[in-house]
């Protein structure tokens, strides 16, 4: 039998759970969901006590799949707008962030691909990541469409000119990017992300990160092994782009 202090220790626990499912319903306005649904949703994917990062991360993730089912079904329409209407209020956010002259058009235009092709999202749990690339794709059709040049960015801020060099990609391949560098920030440690970018976005040598980051040659295949492993295991990342793989054809 448990004891009072594991039975305590279950409690606050639960209630760190509960506070970052209310915290994230309430900053995104959810109704899809009832909180103690999506507190159970949660509780029940994690076989041990996690972060409050990786819970809402898990949170983020059971929330998305009901968007994904609301937005799919036909049997209530009222479920499904609200669907709608979450996931264009979520697109328009982002799409202002980064194109505030074509958020509204762009937006529009997305919510058309993705009602029209959401079959295509072989993975529930990356609709999300879905809608943002039926977001990019709206975006540079509204570029085509008004005559513009497709603008690149830089993909890594506050990094070296040199870097910024490096990582003059073209705008297809800037999502991914992005999505990745965000990930590697997210969940490495410094000395891990300088090898993870320097070798897979610099591409440097070994020898060349080894005498850059002043550590040995050994050193940097241990850390980048590392880096790779613990990307693996993120979640996030892994339906990411496993969606991308499936899609990157579509246009």
């Amino acid at each position: 039998m448990r004891d009072d202090s594991s039975h305590a220790d279950d409690a606050a626990y639960r209630m760190t759970c509960r506070r970052v499912v209310q915290a994230l319903i309430e900053k995104h306005d959810w109704a899809l969901l009832h909180e103690d649904d999506l507190l159970e949703s949660v509780l029940g994917s994690t076989q041990s006590e996690v972060s409050p990062t990786d819970l809402e991360r898990k949170t983020r993730h059971h929330y998305t799949i009901a968007l994904y089912e609301a937005c799919r079904q036909a049997k209530d329409r009222d479920r499904r707008e609200r669907g709608y209407h979450e996931m264009f209020r979520y697109l328009l956010r982002v799409a202002y962030n980064r194109w505030p002259e074509l958020a509204e058009d762009a937006t529009q235009r997305a919510m058309v691909l993705v009602y029209e092709q959401i079959d295509r999202c072989r993975n529930p749990g990356a609709f999300l990541a879905f809608a943002f690339y039926k977001l990019r794709q709206a975006f540079k059709q509204e570029q085509r469409a008004r005559g513009k040049e497709l603008p690149l960015k830089e993909v890594i801020q506050n990094s070296t000119k040199s870097e910024r060099t490096i990582l003059s990609l073209q705008l297809d391949q800037e999502e991914l990017c992005q999505v990745l560098l965000e990930a590697i920030k997210r969940l490495l440690k410094d000395l891990v992300q300088k090898v993870i970018i320097l070798k897979f976005f610099g591409g440097l040598s070994d020898a060349e990160i080894s005498e850059r980051l002043g550590i040995t040659a050994g050193y940097v295949r241990v850390l980048r092994h590392r880096g790779i492993k613990r990307l693996r295991k993120d979640e996030h990342l892994r339906d990411y782009f496993n969606f991308e793989g499936a899609n990157s054809e579509e246009d």
